[in-house]
């Protein structure tokens, strides 16, 4: 009896220890595996699915290497660059989603209001270019500005006017950005202190310009002021009153653009991502109208463009959260040939002395990087130069990435047009407008941006600063 127990305990633990060998023998296995892979398999220096570069191999230097430093980025190096990291990554997600775990996220909550709005940062939108050899985003860049205590209590009226019956679903916090129905959405801010002085470095634009030049300025709303539940309307400021607040202070001779009015009228289409912090196509097609009326021009029907559209995008408020319910609800981006006859150039960062031909519309965009399909990305300056409009008109475009898109139109109705990212331009205004017979200037921003220190600055630097070299024009 004792010889038969004995034999049994021996067998079980017998069991045991292979099992424990299997284990561990599968689990080495799978590291060298990976590791081989990781050695092996082209190295990735950009992960869409994180939308941020990845830490990619240092070079040797004995001074790093005894500092430790060298090590310590090879070990960065792989961890970021291992086969199959964007599943590891994903499938992380999926657990997390399941437990209901968000970093830093209100799980089914009361939504918390911020003491201002975060606003992306110079790159946050790249430059798409073909053969996958496209640039990356860069810091994030946080507004300094306050809210204010007229706008903290401002509901629209006009989103409530939109409102739909509630059907009890709960939206959450996630890394700041606010999360419902598969939708993302970031939230509003400002204060009157930045409106006062965005106003003020417009009218600046309108003193410093000749009289002879028409001077417009767009402020465009965002997603969460048409489209955010009324029971969660008090988490962000009232856009329309902050747009009214700096429309009130522009000077006579500036022209204001109402995009807010066209784009309620149609805020019930798809004129804004579910999963990115831009605007669609369409949305800027209405506020192109917008424009052109004011500029007394004339616009094309949206029917009458011919379409493309890009499916699965997931954008940059998908990768800021992760979220599963937004990687569920992937936008497409549809995007419409240029209309004219036209040709168009480039100039990389940085250097205002080269230029390259190129396209308005970069029809080989796709991915984390379809956005990019307007302008191709975000450039220092564009120049579109278009056949068979000649009504003697040329336009200056001054705008960050909302203005890519809404550029894709406005070029049509002009004989030239010259669009210049605030963020990228070295160069000076009052000089390019006077150089080139510049006769209508439009400074276009987000409701964000113009409620941003960043970009104010950036605009009101135009004015004054000047490029160290000259600056060539392709004609």
């Amino acid at each position: 009896m004792y010889q038969a127990k004995h034999y049994a305990e021996n067998e079980q633990n017998g069991g045991s220890k292979a099992a424990m060998i299997l284990s561990v023998a599968v689990t080495l296995a799978i590291i060298f595996i990976l590791g081989i892979l990781a050695w092996a398999l082209p190295q990735r220096t950009y992960s869409e699915y994180e939308r941020r570069d990845l830490t990619q191999m240092p070079e040797f230097s004995v001074e790093s290497f005894f500092k430790g430093e060298y090590t310590a980025q090879i070990e960065l190096s792989y961890a970021d660059t291992f086969a199959f990291r964007d599943q590891f990554v994903r499938a992380k997600s999926l657990i997390e989603d399941c437990r209901g775990i968000h970093s830093e996220g209100t799980i089914h909550g009361k939504v918390p209001v911020g003491d201002g709005e975060e606003e992306r940062a110079p790159s946050e939108d790249t430059e798409t270019k073909p053969d996958n050899n496209t640039s990356t985003p860069e810091n994030p860049d946080i507004s300094q500005n306050s809210q204010s205590e007229s706008q903290s209590e401002a509901s629209s009226s006009e989103q409530q006017e939109l409102e739909e019956p509630d059907d009890g679903a709960i939206g959450e916090t996630i890394d700041g950005i606010f999360v419902y129905k598969g939708m993302g959405f970031e939230l509003f801010g400002g204060s009157k202190k930045a409106s006062a002085y965005y106003a003020s470095v417009i009218n600046k634009y309108r003193a410093a310009l000749p009289d002879s030049v028409r001077v417009y300025n767009m402020v465009v709303p965002k997603h969460a002021e048409f489209a955010l539940p009324k029971k969660y309307s008090s988490l962000s400021n009232s856009e329309k009153d902050a747009i009214d607040d700096i429309y009130s202070q522009l000077d006579d001779g500036v022209i204001a653009v109402d995009a807010y009015s066209v784009l309620k009228e149609h805020s019930k289409e798809y004129i804004y991502f579910n999963t990115d912090h831009h605007w669609t196509g369409l949305g800027a097609y209405y506020a192109y109208t917008a424009f052109t009326e004011a500029a007394g021009l004339e616009h094309y029907e949206y029917s009458d463009y011919t379409k493309h559209t890009i499916e699965g995008f997931l954008g940059t408020l998908y990768s800021d959260t992760m979220d599963n319910t937004m990687y569920n609800n992937p936008d497409s981006v549809e995007w419409c040939e240029f209309p004219v006859e036209n040709e168009t150039w480039q100039y990389p960062k940085k250097d205002l002395e080269n230029y390259y031909k190129t396209t308005v519309m970069a029809s080989y965009a796709k991915g984390t990087y379809s956005y990019g399909v307007f302008l191709g990305g975000d450039y220092p300056l564009t120049i579109v130069k278009t056949s068979g409009v000649d009504n003697g008109r040329k336009c200056l475009i001054i705008k960050e990435s909302y203005g890519n898109a809404l550029s894709t139109y406005i070029a049509s109705a002009f004989d030239e047009t010259y669009i210049v990212d605030e963020r990228y331009y070295d160069g000076n205004i009052v000089d390019l407008v006077n150089e080139r017979g510049i006769t209508d200037v439009l400074i276009v921003n987000n409701i964000s941006a113009s409620n941003t220190n960043f970009h104010i600055a950036n605009i009101e630097a135009l004015l004054t600063q000047k490029y160290s070299g000259s600056i060539a024009y392709p004609y």
